[in-house]
């Protein structure tokens, strides 16, 4: 397992910082990272892991004595190997470490979908919804490289309903969200 050092104090996390600075050096969008502190790269490591850490992911940790979520077991993704942590998480922790130390508001929302929103002239109304429909709690290069491994937020027999009123009615309908793959 990886491990990095913050102050005195030693935590693991899925990459250390000769990883990260590896993976930084040949990212354009890695100078904010590439310019930090130790300290700072190894803070926003260790919480790019507690990030991830938080997600429900397809299948059970390998040893249920390990500290970090991954490696795991029966994720029915092909290529994962049940001793390993897949690079894509790797990266992924990288990606987000770099998005907290470019000041992303990850930690402080939950989805990055833009919000609903109306504006109203007297008795006419608008309400528009864009970017509702496929709400990210991740930026996308971090989703990208995850999707594949999340369990999603609905059981395979949940159901998710939207509702739409008008001046007559109000009708429910069922929604195909996409969430058994992983949200992106």
């Amino acid at each position: 397992m990886a491990e990095v050092d913050v102050g005195t104090e030693t935590y693991e996390v899925y990459a250390d910082l000769d990883t990260a600075d590896l993976y930084a050096g040949a990212a354009l969008h890695g100078t904010t990272y590439r310019d930090a502190s130790n300290d700072d790269k190894g803070r926003a490591l260790t919480t790019a892991t507690r990030t991830l850490d938080r997600q429900r992911w397809k299948g059970v940790k390998t040893d249920e004595l390990q500290t970090l979520a991954w490696p795991r077991t029966n994720t029915g993704v092909e290529g994962v190997d049940v001793d390993e942590v897949p690079l894509n998480i790797i990266n992924a922790s990288i990606e987000l470490a770099f998005a907290l130390l470019d000041g992303s508001e990850v930690q402080n929302q939950q989805t990055t979908a833009e919000r609903v929103r109306s504006m109203s002239a007297g008795s006419v109304s608008i309400s528009h919804f864009r970017g509702i429909d496929n709400p990210t709690r991740f930026p996308l290069i971090v989703q990208e490289l995850i999707r594949d491994y999340l369990a999603g937020s609905l059981g395979v027999d949940e159901g998710f309903y939207a509702t739409a009123e008008g001046v007559d009615d109000e009708t429910s309908f069922p929604v195909e969200a996409g969430y058994l793959r992983g949200i992106l």
